[in-house]
């Protein structure tokens, strides 16, 4: 029969041989894991530790880690958030943390709330690819997370395809199924979309959306700004503002000239 000494020589030259030791000391399972970490599938009832440095070398033995083992479960998904896949009946605490190690965990959730959907978005704006039917709320912090989640939504509610013009412009060509009413709306909220869907549209309908947002007693200087650097728009804008300005948009295109 070996002794420690020599057991432990066996498992250093071969580790699987802890595989025939009944009730090895923790000597004996470090020495096992440390040359290779999936041997922690051999071993009964691992000690904190032992099951510590496994998953530390590698996060993928959480497979092997019995699902009680909250902090240990935390450990390897905040390291590889992939891992979730591999538990057992996670607790919440372990989800969340995956999650927030990587948006994309939530695929990994049969069935999340919308706490989580929200948590998930709001780390990885394109994590609302991994969620089915997602709600406006989520939509909508996807996208104030990064404007381009709109190209994983499918049919999105009106209010999110406006707030994904509003963020960039750029958005409108992911955008399906809107009319000419909507289009006025999205000039609204930005009139740089203009340059995107100009050869579609009717000139006269963006005079119409710009007579009536400049018309307004308070204007962002923002889109004052947008209206007299966009070079698609073939017209004498200082005279259009003249015309038919409200006193804050003929004050706000004075303080842009003089800045410039």
């Amino acid at each position: 029969m070996l002794d420690q000494n020599e057991i432990l020589k066996e498992i250093s030259i071969n580790p699987l041989y802890i595989k025939n030791i009944e009730n090895p000391s923790e000597d004996l399972q470090m020495e096992a894991i440390r040359k290779n970490p999936f041997t922690i599938q051999y071993i009964k009832n691992p000690t904190y530790k032992v099951m510590e440095t496994a998953v530390k070398s590698n996060a993928l033995v959480l497979e092997y880690i019995d699902s009680k083992q909250e902090d240990i479960l935390i450990l390897g998904v905040k390291s590889l958030w992939n891992s979730l896949k591999l538990i057992k009946n996670p607790s919440k605490k372990v989800v969340e943390e995956a999650i927030k190690a990587k948006g994309w965990s939530i695929q990994f959730v049969a069935n999340p709330s919308e706490e989580l959907k929200l948590l998930a978005v709001e780390k990885d704006y394109d994590a609302i690819k991994y969620i089915k039917n997602p709600s406006e709320e989520v939509c909508l912090k996807a996208l104030n997370n990064y404007w381009g989640a709109i190209r994983y939504i499918e049919n999105p509610s009106f209010k999110t395809k406006v707030q994904a013009v509003k963020l960039n412009e750029e958005a409108i060509n992911y955008i399906a199924n809107y009319d000419l009413e909507d289009i006025k709306i999205f000039i609204a909220e930005n009139l740089k979309v203009v340059k995107y869907i100009y050869e579609s549209i009717e000139p006269e309908l963006v005079v119409e959306v710009l007579i009536d947002k400049l018309s307004e007693e308070v204007v962002d200087s923002t889109y004052i700004k947008d209206f007299l650097d966009l070079e698609i728009l073939d017209m004498d804008k200082i005279n259009f503002v003249n015309e038919y300005g409200s006193k804050m948009a003929k004050k706000l295109v004075v303080d842009y000239k003089l800045s410039v």
